[in-house]
């Protein structure tokens, strides 16, 4: 029943996108329900208490948390824009124009304004009709301006009932989440294939991710990261998983046996069949890369004809002709960014690249690996992590610590002076807390670093500083006590 006028606080209209209504309706049935679904998911997921409902095309959320409810749906793909409700009323002019005219006042005063009418299923009013006697209501607090107005005040007739708005949000647009099957991503954590994922996202694909790992820990927990935020600013409805690849045998026998201006390509066409294959354990229908065209060496057309193989799930290149500025643009949109501005460029096979290789070329230098031990090897042993389980612990302890040193790191003792005069590890430099942490920028990001201190409480601290800005830092766990019997059983075992 329509009831009688009222202001309203509670309620939000929610328009679909346009791919909705293009379809047959039992596929306009099901995507409506997978987009109600991911909207309870989105409004669940951040405790804001719902009620949705439907009609006329149009979805509407009713909360006692409208503007929590407004922050979360414009991140829910699927959703062409969403506007408050401001006012209810009977389907009849009079009543429109009193409670739209008290309703709007604020937002209309002293600003170019129109008022948009639009009716469906009634026939006792007219939209003309409607449109006049609001705008009259509103007349002595602003001006009208049909051609270029500030603020645009809608009413919609449904039925017996009319709504009335005066703003809309956009909303990310595209397809409901998960509609179009389930995506593989090729994800470096870096701007390119953060933004392939998004837009598949954003197209309905159900995406998992897969990291080859070059890098070690801090590098995995800089991709992860970036996951994370695309699972839980953009992934309602969905149940994304990172699979963690350990690609550094690949790398190895790359090095040893591939000629080194085919490196970088071979890496890449080993990570497509990395991708192919958790796709084919997952039901992916796809793999997805961050690729476009042209901006690195494995990316010539001539290259890109040749890396793929043909076999298993096709390759998609959503940023196939962005330019590098438009993919950096759209990743501050989208929000990864900043993550990604700290990612590392990881380049572990560093070597002068073909341009443009051919298939038999490519066919014979991979050839010379033992496939089954670099890639089968390696994604039967991946880690799985889920996305959404993940915590703010899991995202740092994991990745924070070690309890070695590794061959070729700079160590670095952050004791005071006196106390590494005393002891310290062979070759480690001394860096005091304080000063480590203001200048830890001026040191090359491209070496491993191990910090530790007396009592294993301010390095850790000092670790996510730099992890965060790019670096691939640890804290050693525990005290001093702890790298001195690390450091004495290693030079027991070296002179045995």
């Amino acid at each position: 029943m329509p009831g009688k006028a009222r202001l309203v606080d509670d309620t939000i209209i929610v328009r679909p996108g346009p791919d909705e209504a293009v379809k047959s309706g039992q596929t306009r049935r099901v995507w409506r329900a997978r987009l109600k679904a991911n909207i309870a998911d989105a409004l669940n997921r951040r405790d804001i208490p719902h009620e949705l409902r439907e009609g006329f095309g149009r979805l509407f959320v009713v909360t006692p948390q409208r503007e929590a409810a407004l922050g979360v749906l414009p991140y829910v793909f699927g959703i062409t824009n969403v506007s408050p409700v401001r006012a209810m009323a009977p389907a009849e002019v009079d009543a429109i124009a009193q409670v739209g005219g008290q309703a709007c006042r604020d937002a209309v005063r002293g600003r170019r304004f129109a008022v948009r009418a639009r009716r469906q299923s009634c026939n006792t009013l007219t939209s003309p009709q409607v449109e006049r006697a609001l705008g009259s209501a509103l007349d002595d607090l602003g001006t009208v301006d049909l051609d270029d107005p500030e603020v645009i005040v809608r009413v919609e007739v449904m039925g017996g009932r009319a709504l009335v708005s005066d703003e809309r949000r956009p909303g990310a647009g595209g397809m409901p989440a998960g509609i179009q099957g389930r995506a593989v991503v090729l994800l470096s954590g870096g701007y390119d294939s953060a933004v392939a994922a998004w837009r598949v996202m954003r197209r309905g694909a159900d995406v998992d991710f897969v990291l080859c790992n070059l890098g070690g820990a801090a590098f995995e927990r800089q991709v992860l990261q970036v996951a994370k935020l695309l699972a839980e600013a953009w992934g309602f409805g969905l149940e994304p998983r990172l699979h963690v690849v350990d690609f550094a045998a690949a790398s190895r026998q790359i090095r040893e046996h591939v000629r080194s201006d085919h490196w970088q390509i071979v890496l890449k066409r080993l990570m497509y069949r990395a991708a192919r294959r958790v796709a084919a354990e997952t039901d992916a229908a796809s793999v997805v890369t961050g690729e476009a065209l042209g901006q690195v060496s494995s990316q010539t057309l001539s290259n890109l004809a040749v890396l793929d193989t043909g076999e298993g799930a096709p390759v998609l290149r959503p940023l196939i002709g962005m330019d590098k500025p438009e993919v950096m643009a759209e990743a501050a949109r989208i929000g990864t960014a900043p993550l990604s501005e700290r990612v590392r460029e990881l380049c572990a096979l560093d070597a002068k690249p073909v341009v443009a290789t051919t298939r038999r070329r490519l066919d014979n230098q991979e050839a010379r690996l033992d496939r089954a031990s670099v890639v089968d090897a390696a994604v039967a042993q991946r880690r799985v992590l889920d996305l959404n389980a993940i915590g703010a612990a899991e995202l740092r302890e994991p990745y924070l610590f070690t309890d070695t040193i590794p061959s070729g790191a700079r160590v670095i003792d952050c004791q005071p002076r006196h106390m590494y005069a005393a002891w310290h590890v062979p070759g480690a430099e001394h860096w005091e807390a304080d000063r480590l942490a203001r200048l830890y920028k001026r040191l090359p990001r491209e070496q491993t670093y191990v910090l530790y201190c007396t009592f294993g409480t301010q390095t850790p601290v000092l670790a996510e500083l730099m992890q965060q800005a790019g670096f691939d830092a640890y804290a050693f766990r525990g005290g001093l006590s702890r790298v001195q019997q690390h450091v004495a059983a290693r030079e027991r075992a070296a002179a045995e």
